[in-house]
């Protein structure tokens, strides 16, 4: 797999690389496209103006997902990476599940992995959301990172949303939430066409 951050190291200092910048798996686009289902494999493919850009296989496994994929660095050959991603399960305010995936390697709970020599999660990548000269899609992402901070919540898109502030009416919150998903999906849909995804049965 190739692209952008592929085999680097994360940036720091003045330069920051951005979420939209790198290909990644969102667990909700895998669930509209009918991927979770236990023992499915497909591969999926990414591409910029009709030009492929990077390739994986993805299988749903018992507790997670397997990514299949080359990865190499700058000087290194080509190899094969097996990499496991474990999905994991937390209530919700009204008593329902929700899926996040668990990154392998902060442990940390998150609905989006991004593609390095590994995916793994915003934070282990030192990713940062665009907040300046933003691409129309990102800023769906910061009214969503704003409802979060109205209600207390210092993370990102990929935290639990943040609990009712004391003195808050329910109502007012689940509105607050019902905004908040509406951005975060218009987020997802705008990093899947700045990066075509599209998955398809194997044969």
């Amino acid at each position: 797999m190739g692209g952008r951050g592929s085999g680097r190291q994360a940036s720091f200092g003045l330069m920051v690389d951005k979420c939209h910048e790198f290909k990644s798996i969102d667990l909700a686009w895998l669930h509209r496209q009918k991927l979770m289902q236990m023992g499915r494999a497909s591969p999926i493919t990414w591409s910029v103006r009709g030009q492929q850009t990077g390739s994986i296989g993805i299988a749903r496994l018992r507790g997670g997902i397997r990514l299949n994929y080359r990865q190499h660095s700058h000087g290194e050959e080509w190899r094969d990476v097996a990499d496991f991603i474990p999905v994991v399960e937390t209530v919700t305010n009204f008593g329902s599940h929700r899926q996040w995936f668990q990154c392998p390697s902060c442990y940390s709970r998150c609905r989006i992995v991004y593609g390095s020599a590994l995916f793994r999660c915003r934070r282990c990548h030192h990713l940062k959301y665009e907040t300046q000269y933003e691409p129309p899609f990102a800023r769906a992402a910061t009214r969503a990172l704003k409802i979060r901070e109205r209600l207390g919540g210092k993370g990102g898109l990929d935290d639990l949303f943040p609990p009712k502030p004391k003195g808050m009416h329910w109502k007012t919150y689940e509105r607050l939430q019902a905004r908040e998903e509406r951005m975060q999906e218009a987020w997802a849909i705008g990093i899947a066409q700045r990066f075509r995804m599209f998955a398809r049965e194997d044969a």
